[in-house]
């Protein structure tokens, strides 16, 4: 099955979209220097249950680049709206996990629910933290280097669990990111807590995380403890040799849990 396509303008930036499948509407978002596509095996898995729409962010994939940022919530509300998507759920990852929880923050009637892949809820930083993630900053943009197959050859290198129909999506995806100077300062600039959006949930969510820190995983035990404190409704599931990436280092439990998860609150 593959995706219908198409582009819808929000805020004077095109942006692209996909869709697939066929039951309740889902919108998937991506992590930076991700694209839609990069959603396509979990998109194999789950289109024969639910309508999938996934979308390139802006200055991602065939969407138009943007020197504005933004939080990423404001786009994803006026892509449902757009696209007229009847109160879909919401999955993201990474980035899009952000993304996925300030929507559905803002507008609990618009969403049914929201599924949060290891989003970047990271402690108050100290100026150590600082320096890590410059440092953060610099390896992100080195992934950027080179041809497509170059970028597919180091990523099945540094990324041995990921199932190899990973790699051409992800590669493409770095070819086709550009960066905005708004982008590169996320590195170097305190964000929003990432508890304010977690304080106005309303509507079923799950938080997806990895127990691999060494694989990158982000929100610690002691994050998704305090998140269930703020929303007590908060569903936590950890995929113990998963990092960043649980969706493609624990793929199969992942489906299964999300698809249980999206079946329970349709």
């Amino acid at each position: 099955m593959s995706w219908d396509q198409g582009d819808v303008e929000l805020d004077g930036v095109r942006i692209h979209w996909y869709r697939r499948g066929q039951g309740p509407p889902v919108v998937l978002a991506h992590g930076s220097m991700d694209s839609g596509p990069c959603w396509n095996r979990v998109a194999e898995a789950l289109g024969h249950d639910f309508e999938l729409i996934a979308y390139d962010a802006r200055s991602h994939g065939l969407s138009e680049a943007s020197e504005e940022w933004g939080d990423g919530g404001t786009d994803l509300i006026a892509l449902v709206e757009a696209l007229g998507i009847e109160h879909p759920a919401a999955v993201g990852h990474s980035m899009g996990a952000s993304a996925v929880a300030v929507a559905i923050a803002a507008r609990p009637d618009l969403f049914r629910a929201g599924v949060l892949e290891d989003p970047p809820w990271m402690p108050e930083a100290t100026d150590a933290d600082w320096e890590a993630r410059a440092r953060m900053q610099k390896s992100f943009l080195a992934m950027l280097d080179g041809t497509k197959e170059e970028i597919a050859a180091r990523g099945r290198t540094f990324n041995p669990m990921w199932h190899p129909d990973e790699f051409g999506p992800w590669a493409e995806a770095k070819t086709q990111f550009r960066p905005p100077e708004s982008w590169t300062r996320r590195f170097t600039q305190p964000r929003p807590p990432w508890s304010d959006p977690v304080k106005k949930f309303e509507c079923p969510v799950l938080l997806v995380r990895g127990g691999n820190l060494r694989r990158g995983r982000i929100v610690s035990p002691d994050t998704a403890a305090a998140a269930q404190e703020l929303y007590p409704a908060l569903e936590v599931v950890t995929f113990d040799e998963a990092g960043h990436n649980v969706r493609r280092e624990a793929h199969d439990g992942y489906v299964a849990a999300v698809r249980a998860f999206l079946l329970r609150s349709s």
